[in-house]
């Protein structure tokens, strides 16, 4: 049973593989010629289905379905094919040829309804303007006001009114921040004798 199934979805694959205007000319051919199985002809009358036609095809195409119709009928010699394997054959060629015939209907109806569709959107689609994005400028954000006064100024002639030179070592950086630290003491230290001389205590 298993070999029979197999075999017969082995035919059945090999009709789908012939070309469509093969498949219609043979289930013409076998009614109107007497079919066999075990070789592509016999002497005393008979022929294989797929050279039952005006116009069969070449032996590259044609050869694959005749291996696969002798497998099916399981023959070794040349004989004529009973009638349910005339039966299956032409069952197998109808459903074949109708099942292409459909897919290509839907195709073709398919493609018309996708162009009619296309057509439809382009003539609903506004025109769009093809001019380019203005380009967005950045402004710089306003500085915030600190309250202090600027003294550039009044302190550009003024000796040493930097605070520091410009360095390219570290080194000399760390030099120039301790000068700054002393710098800052020595002020603090005059600051507070000035105190010291103003309060009754220093006058005393």
């Amino acid at each position: 049973m298993r070999r029979q199934q197999a075999t017969a979805s082995e035919l059945r694959a090999a009709i789908d593989r012939l070309p469509l205007a093969t498949r219609t000319a043979m289930l013409d051919g076998i009614q109107t010629n007497p079919i066999i199985v075990g070789a592509d002809g016999d002497p005393r009358g008979g022929v294989c289905p797929v050279y039952a036609i005006s116009n069969p095809p070449s032996r590259r195409i044609g050869r694959p379905f005749a291996r696969a119709w002798d497998r099916y009928a399981g023959a070794r010699l040349p004989r004529r094919a009973s009638e349910r394997e005339l039966l299956t054959l032409r069952s197998m060629l109808e459903t074949s040829i109708e099942l292409e015939t459909e897919q290509t209907v839907f195709l073709h109806a398919a493609i018309v309804a996708h162009k009619a569709s296309q057509a439809r959107s382009r003539a609903v689609e506004p025109v769009r303007e093809t001019r380019p994005p203005a380009r967005q400028t950045r402004r710089p954000a306003p500085r915030r006001d600190s309250g202090e006064r600027d003294r550039t100024g009044e302190l550009s002639r003024r000796h040493g009114w930097a605070w520091t030179r410009p360095v390219r070592r570290y080194d000399d950086y760390e030099r120039a921040l301790q000068a700054l630290d002393e710098m800052a003491r020595e002020a603090g230290s005059e600051s507070d004798q000035e105190r010291l001389v103003g309060s009754p205590a220093g006058r005393g």
